[in-house]
């Protein structure tokens, strides 16, 4: 073929011959795919035709592009949708291989294109717009949109795997949180999951994230955790206040013991070869987050993700609410977690409407903002401490003192339930205890 255009008008010929091939093909093909005034005119015909289910027509072919705006009175019509119906190319050359050489030279004029016109506007457009637009339109320009119908049987072959290998695990087919009874109830964090961690003020909704992520990183899977709020330094002085069991107000003021001394560095050389990275996130926007998983997953090998918390990452959009803004949010990590195949653990808040619900126990409805979160998540995930609130004892008359209610407010895949923990304030610890012993 001498150039694009014969190329274009091969593709037409296949799709106007072939109906298959339009519909085997139809999430790649695009006008933008077509230069030829004629060609696109065209293509625009056919994908109109097809979407509406009707059949290729000559006449009406005809009849129908001459009264487009563009192409209204122009005489060449006619020889062109001839040309298009009796051109030989199109059976010489397989629709796929069409495709990928009108596309491959789309993406060549898109690059120099965008090239031409960021270099054009440099001086008068902010430096961090010009960055975004660019990262945009290059991810557009390589995601993959051909995706073919995937018959039952391979979704049976991938279902069935999974079985097999969940039957050799002894019941935990995901990431442990640590916790025995969590995690016979779920099996263990899932990949492609997103799970919100909710919890009102001072439920010690941090110290739980922060708690599975070490103890997912003490069975060997890397976890990363972004903190928004609490300093690098804050959070690992509370992971060697947990493994030490000193309080952390000692730590904070370095009166300690000699004993405690050994203590601190004996936990020092465990947490040191953990593959625990802890993140002080030094930019709150969406785009830097998504970009610093993908980092950690490429580099690190991260299979869990923890952020603290969702409210504070921002990502403005002109025009929408602070509503629509966490939901965007929400939607994002959800489908990265798919992306990268890693669980994503993220924390939000809670409205002050919780404090009206029966004994303060939160419900789904009391998530900040709502909405897409709670459908985006696999799973959510209350924090809640009824001692706070000063009830001491359940329904059943049972002591609440020093205890923690994880509740299973939505589970996609695990149902709802939940689950007590020890808690200790003094040291911000989460604890279950098994045959007398206490496990972090």
């Amino acid at each position: 073929m001498k150039d694009n255009h014969e190329i274009e008008q091969a593709l037409l010929s296949k799709l106007v011959n072939k109906p298959k091939e339009y519909y085997d093909n139809h999430q790649t093909l695009r006008e933008g795919l077509f230069t030829s005034k004629y060609n696109k005119a065209i293509y625009r015909w056919i994908d109109a035709e097809y979407q509406e289910g009707g059949k290729f027509d000559l006449l009406k072919c005809i009849q129908d592009i001459s009264k487009y705006k563009e192409l209204k009175g122009d005489t060449g019509i006619d020889y062109n949708v001839i040309m298009v119906v009796n051109d030989a190319l199109g059976y010489m050359h397989e629709a796929t291989t069409l495709i990928q050489a009108l596309t491959n030279s789309f993406k060549k004029s898109s690059v120099k294109d965008l090239c031409q016109n960021i270099l054009s506007n440099i001086d008068a457009v902010d430096v961090d717009d010009s960055v975004t637009k660019i990262e945009q339109e290059l991810n557009q320009l390589s995601t993959n949109e051909n995706g073919g119908i995937v018959e039952m049987i391979d979704h049976l072959k991938g279902a069935i795997a999974m079985i097999e290998k969940n039957s050799l695990s002894s019941g935990l087919s995901g990431v442990p949180s640590g916790f025995n009874n969590i995690d016979k109830f779920t099996g263990g964090w899932q990949p492609q999951d997103l799970i919100i961690v909710g919890g009102a003020s001072s439920m010690g909704k941090t110290s739980f994230a922060l708690a599975l992520s070490f103890n997912a990183a003490l069975y060997g899977f890397n976890s990363v955790v972004f903190s928004y709020e609490m300093s690098v330094n804050q959070l690992v002085s509370r992971l060697l206040s947990c493994e030490t069991m000193i309080d952390n107000r000692y730590l904070i003021k370095g009166t300690l013991t000699a004993d405690e001394w050994s203590s601190i560095q004996a936990a020092q050389g465990k947490i040191e070869k953990m593959p625990l990275y802890i993140d002080e996130c030094s930019d709150t926007s969406l785009r830097y987050l998504l970009n610093r998983i993908r980092q950690y997953v490429i580099t690190k090998n991260a299979k869990i993700v923890m952020i603290d918390y969702l409210q504070l990452v921002s990502n403005p959009m002109s025009g929408r609410s602070r509503e629509q803004e966490v939901s965007v949010i929400t939607r994002s990590l959800k489908n990265i977690a798919k992306e990268l195949d890693i669980t994503v653990i993220a924390l939000s808040q809670l409205s002050r409407g919780v404090e009206k619900n029966p004994g303060s126990r939160p419900m789904l409805s009391n998530l900040r903002e709502s909405g897409e979160i709670e459908q985006a998540a696999d799973a959510v995930v209350f924090v809640y401490r009824p001692e706070y609130y000063g009830h001491t004892h359940d329904e059943e008359g049972k002591s609440t003192e020093g205890k923690a209610e994880i509740i299973f407010a939505k589970g996609r895949n695990i149902g709802i339930g939940s689950k007590w923990l020890n808690w200790t304030s003094y040291l911000t610890k989460f604890s279950e205890e098994i045959d007398g012993n206490d496990f972090y």
